[in-house]
């Protein structure tokens, strides 16, 4: 399938590190894998975490650090920015949630610690009014992030009012009162055998959340009530990453341990089937009929979709990234490139598509070079 791709017009443009070379700068003195990054909307600032627990914010302009954002005590797994660029989300090993502002750096609050341990995976809902997590607990919540953060901001504005006016010291206390409410799950569930490796909403279905665990099976809820529409297994092992494309949103695609990318049709198990009832009461649901994309040498650790969703990009452990084209009639190769000497973590795309990053655990952020005829064409 595809055996002719290659690297031909995926081009390295520029790089991103906060590697530290020896004086000479011919060897480095210190490296610092990077786990996860994430690009804004505006395709202005990069976010990166790295192995000192640091998120750095970088600024795609001029290629310059912005702001280094301390607060994590463990690794940070997951990065996501709010659809509307003014929040930074990010989860841990320390098991917490944090949120950030993204035009000044700073902490805006730590969510409720409501997870039992790790927070593996992060998704802003498309309207970006709903925040879903996963972790080793093996449980999704989902949270009203942004009405959180507001309330968190608004708190601290009144006590700062309230530190020298004993008079707002009513107001401040209602306001602290309102925000503690307001950063408690809206709802959450035991979604999965074992832990959840991430967590996506359907870019064009508010309601539509996906997941996928280690015990090897992905799921489709109802992101407002926490139903089941189904369940499906077809990867040998765990399943370490999913994705939906916003061109259609029965096309999901996942990768797993077992070096595979496989494309699913959500139309072949329409919820109220009787393969979909079955689906919710096996524990690893069924195996329904798929594609399956062969050629990594290593466990697959992102698969992430263009926003147009006209191409599929999938890195591995094997240090190379491949672009799919993600057709349910002919998925084909369309290129492969080494691009790392290293585990590539993960990989973002650029809103107009001129742009794939990937980030490695060498420590090296790359601009890879999209050919124009994969350019998004469909930005206002």
């Amino acid at each position: 399938m595809g055996s002719g791709a290659s690297k031909r017009n995926w081009n390295r443009k520029f790089h991103i590190t906060s590697n530290v070379p020896d004086p000479t700068g011919q060897v480095l003195e210190q490296i610092y894998p990077v786990w996860a990054i994430a690009v804004t909307k505006n395709q202005r600032q990069l976010a990166s975490a790295t192995s000192d627990n640091r998120i750095n914010l970088w600024c795609l302009v001029t290629h310059n650090l912005l702001a280094p954002l301390i607060g994590h005590a463990d690794t940070i797994w997951r990065l996501a920015y709010s659809p509307d660029d003014r929040f930074l989300a990010s989860t841990s090993a320390d098991g917490t949630v944090r949120l950030w502002e993204t035009g000044s750096g700073l902490p805006v609050m730590i969510l409720p610690r409501n997870h039992a341990n790790w927070v593996w995976t992060i998704a802003w809902s498309p309207d970006g009014s709903r925040l879903a997590t996963g972790g080793s607990d093996a449980r999704i919540l989902v949270w009203d992030a942004t009405k959180a953060a507001e309330a968190a901001q608004q708190v601290r504005e009144v006590g700062k009012v309230a530190s020298m006016d004993p008079s707002w010291a009513e107001a401040a206390y209602e306001e602290a009162e309102k925000a503690s409410a307001l950063a408690q799950p809206l709802l959450f569930w035991q979604a999965h055998e074992k832990s959840i490796t991430e967590v996506a909403w359907a870019p064009s279905e508010t309601r539509m959340l996906v997941s996928c665990g280690a015990e090897g099976s992905l799921a489709v809820w109802d992101g407002e009530s926490g139903n089941l529409d189904c369940r499906l297994m077809g990867h040998i092992g765990p399943i370490t990453t999913i994705a939906v494309s916003s061109a259609n949103s029965e096309l999901v695609a996942t990768g797993g341990e077992d070096h595979t990318v496989r494309l699913w049709d959500l139309k072949d198990i329409e919820p109220s089937s009787q393969l979909a009832r079955q689906s919710r009461e096996k524990v690893c649901g069924v195996n329904l009929a798929h594609f399956t994309l062969k050629g990594h040498e290593g466990g697959v650790a992102v698969v992430k979709f263009t926003p147009d969703g006209q191409l599929l990009a999938s890195c591995s452990k094997d240090c190379d990234v491949r672009i799919w084209v993600p057709s349910l009639f002919n998925p084909m190769l369309l290129a492969k490139f080494n691009a790392h000497e290293a585990w590539i973590r993960d990989l973002a795309w650029t809103q107009d598509q001129k742009f794939l990053f990937t980030g490695s655990s060498d420590g090296l952020i790359f601009a890879w070079e999209v050919p124009s005829k994969y350019h998004n064409r469909t930005l206002k």
